[in-house]
């Protein structure tokens, strides 16, 4: 009979194309993201993290030991969790060492942190992926990393936003639309830098799309896509 439950472990072999992680072939297992605000295939474990792609630490009992110190944040908030997923956008900090690193997306759709200063660390990118109206006629939205806040009927969906980390609210409003600078996050195109030309509405179960120019020329995309990501 097999093995029931949740699998914990994850081999090297198996991680997604977007996860930059380079020894594939040397070792055999890497940890497993668990549960969270960003889909397994377009997120790392905090653990493999700091030991394979940041080098802060050398073992998994190094990264444990760190992260029990209480030493390492996400978005401003401390996590011991190794399983703990980060993606497109967060930003992983260690006060202490004066580390700041914000999670982009390269060429072919990888991830990769980029350090960043302690001033660029208390904010953070948030794209809208949906709007509801609560039960008291007030608006909220809900972000591309799970985060749920209140705003004014003026933001919609596929806008995105400067978000304060440490006030917990939107700093800046960036709207989706003709002539707006964006990251294309997905497809084959991912990691490039673009400006939306024309906006195609989806038809049926055609998704919506959006021609768009980079520096090596035009091209139609998912609107889905692109992250607005301001000058």
């Amino acid at each position: 009979m097999g093995k029931r439950g949740k699998r914990t472990t994850l081999k090297r072999a198996a991680v997604s194309k977007s996860v930059p992680v380079h020894d594939k072939k040397e070792r055999t297992w890497i940890i497993r993201p668990g549960a969270g605000t960003h889909p397994q295939r377009r997120s790392i474990a905090l653990g493999a993290l700091l030991r394979d792609v940041l080098g802060i630490v050398e073992t998994k009992r190094e990264s444990r030991l760190l992260l029990s110190a209480r030493k390492v944040q996400v978005d401003g908030k401390v996590r011991t969790d190794e399983k703990y997923p980060v993606g497109f956008q967060d930003v992983v900090s260690l006060p202490e060492a004066e580390l700041y690193y914000r999670i982009t997306i390269t060429a072919k759709g990888r991830l990769k942190p980029v350090e960043a200063t302690s001033a660029d660390a208390g904010e953070k990118l948030l794209k809208v992926t949906r709007k509801d109206v609560n039960g008291k006629g007030r608006v909220a939205v809900t972000f591309h990393d799970g985060r749920n806040v209140l705003a004014d009927n003026n933001v919609r969906v596929g806008d995105s936003v400067k978000f304060s980390l440490r006030e917990g609210k939107i700093a800046q409003l960036m709207k989706f639309g003709v002539n707006a600078k964006c990251l294309i996050t997905d497809g084959k195109h991912a990691g490039l830098e673009a400006e939306i030309m024309k906006l195609f509405p989806s038809k049926g179960e055609r998704p919506a799309e959006a021609l768009v120019k980079t520096g090596g020329g035009e091209f139609r995309t998912l609107a889905q896509y692109l992250f607005v990501t301001g000058e």
